[in-house]
């Protein structure tokens, strides 16, 4: 008979406790009393916190901004950090986002992978552990946040409270191991508009660490027929812009774009609906410029097309001035995640992520004096620096141990564009799983999913990482060869 890791037999409960969760749509919504971030993810905080009482360890919320499920009472403290909170549902989904739904050994909803599944299986590792190990000689913290997608407001406000554990590690990435995260900040732009109008609106993304998949443009009468011909120019041409599509509302004519949404920190990896759109409205201008309803004495949304040409369908920021790249982190990174006009203003707010030896400081002065020349202010919120812990840290040689143990397989730490809790650690932590390179479980996309066997391989690890930290004897049953 197999041998079986005793994360193992606690498998049914974590599939029970992941398909409950994701039924919670922990989205960031409006602030509520005593839910800084939503009722929601204030709902998703007090789920996971009763299952940890239930499951015998003492528990503390912060305010409904994050909270920790602990097991021992003494020694050092080392963290598990996970998030409750998910992105946007999106469009393009065949299984409903919130449903939780279980078909061929996968879960599927939004939050499944990223990262209510990794947080369910943290606190069956630390049940493990605690089975194993009934007198500990540290503190195990899971801790929870509910604000990670967005700013990570709610870890800062945690560990303004709480003390800062003394190693850790965020399964909020893949296998192997990523001991460097790029800087990170949004750019939030926004200028008065001037001109000749060409849109009466514009609405584009959801969320800054998404590639757009949908925006929309009301056009001003007198280009209607200009929009007409461009569209269908495009269209019988074959070209890639029949992703925006003509909706005739009366007397008003819109203009929907439809991209595929894609995680932030890969722009490269989604089609962006808003780079599209303006695209299509930039060509609209070039088509009736001589129209007479158009003035020839004001240019057409200068500061609209001018976005247009400085971020357009780039991603690594080339026209902004700001494109840098190091041998340790790879390729500046800019997601043209939102975009609004009104009758008066343009705003658009783009995710930036930085190689971690680039100098921040410039990129920002370089992207202020750039927008500046076109009349937009630029705000700068939500900056993380990034993470590096070198690769022979005691950390990262107990975290591969405990993968190699459970995997067979030797690994070297890796780099990544994306933005963890690991950076909160203050470089005492990495992200540490849980997907493996081999899945790709559209986190971030239409029909997110968890395969229930990969999940549990990442328990067996997470939990053999305890050990290893913990100083502890690992498992006497992981076996590899059994379970390739």
């Amino acid at each position: 008979m197999q041998n079986l890791h005793p994360v193992r037999s606690y498998e049914r409960q974590i599939v029970d406790d992941l398909r409950e969760l994701i039924r919670i749509p922990s989205v960031e919504d409006a602030p509520a009393a005593d839910a800084p971030f939503g009722e929601h993810a204030a709902r998703a905080l007090g789920f996971v916190l009763e299952r940890g009482a239930a499951l015998g360890f003492s528990i503390r919320n912060v305010d409904n901004y994050a909270g920790h499920v602990q097991y021992g009472q003494t020694g050092p403290l080392i963290g598990v950090l996970v998030h409750l909170d998910v992105v946007p549902a999106g469009d393009g989904w065949k299984h409903e986002p919130f449903g939780a739904e279980f078909e061929d050994g996968c879960v599927y909803g939004r939050g499944a992978s990223d990262n209510k599944g990794p947080a369910i299986a943290a606190l069956y590792c630390l049940k493990a552990f605690a089975d194993r190990v009934p007198e500990p000689r540290v503190r195990i913290r899971v801790i929870f946040g509910t604000n990670e997608e967005s700013g990570m407001e709610c870890m800062k406000h945690y560990f303004a409270v709480e003390e800062l554990p003394e190693i850790g590690f965020s399964p909020d990435a893949a296998y192997p191991l990523y001991n460097r995260e790029k800087g990170i900040f949004d750019a939030h732009l926004r200028a008065r508009r001037s001109g000749t109008q060409l849109v009466t609106a514009v609405s584009g993304g959801e969320a800054l660490n998404m590639v757009a998949n949908s925006a929309t443009a009301g056009v001003v009468a007198a280009f209607a027929d200009a929009a007409r011909g461009v569209v269908e120019r495009y269209r019988t041409a074959g070209a890639v812009e029949p992703r925006v599509r003509i909706e005739e509302n009366g007397d008003e004519l819109g203009l929907t774009a439809a991209g595929v949404s894609a995680h932030g920190g890969s722009p490269a990896g989604g089609v962006s609906a808003i780079a599209h759109l303006v695209h299509v409205l930039a060509e609209v201008a070039r088509v009736a410029e001589s129209a007479a309803a158009n003035d020839p004495r004001a240019p057409v949304e200068p500061q609209l097309l001018a976005l247009g040409d400085l971020i357009g369908f780039e991603t690594r920021g080339e026209s902004l001035g700001i494109a840098c790249r190091d041998e340790e982190s790879g390729d500046l990174s800019v997601n043209w995640g939102k975009l609004i006009v009104d009758q008066t203003h343009i705003e658009a707010a783009l995710n930036i992520r930085y190689p971690v030896t680039a100098d921040y400081a410039r990129i920002v002065s370089v992207l202020k004096s750039r927008l500046a020349d076109l009349g937009f202010e630029l705000e700068v919120r939500n900056h993380l620096a990034p993470l590096f812990i070198p690769e022979d840290s005691p950390l990262i040689v107990k975290l591969l141990r405990a993968y190699a143990r459970v995997t067979g397989s030797e690994a070297k730490p890796q780099s990544m564009a994306g933005g963890t809790y690991a950076r909160m650690l203050k470089n005492r932590g990495v992200a540490f799983g849980a997907g493996f390179a081999d899945e790709d479980t559209r986190a971030h996309k239409p029909d997110e999913f968890i395969r229930i066997e990969s999940l549990m391989r990442h328990a067996e690890i997470s939990t053999e990482a305890l050990f290893e930290l913990a100083g502890e004897p690992g498992s006497p049953t992981p076996s590899p060869q059994s379970r390739a």
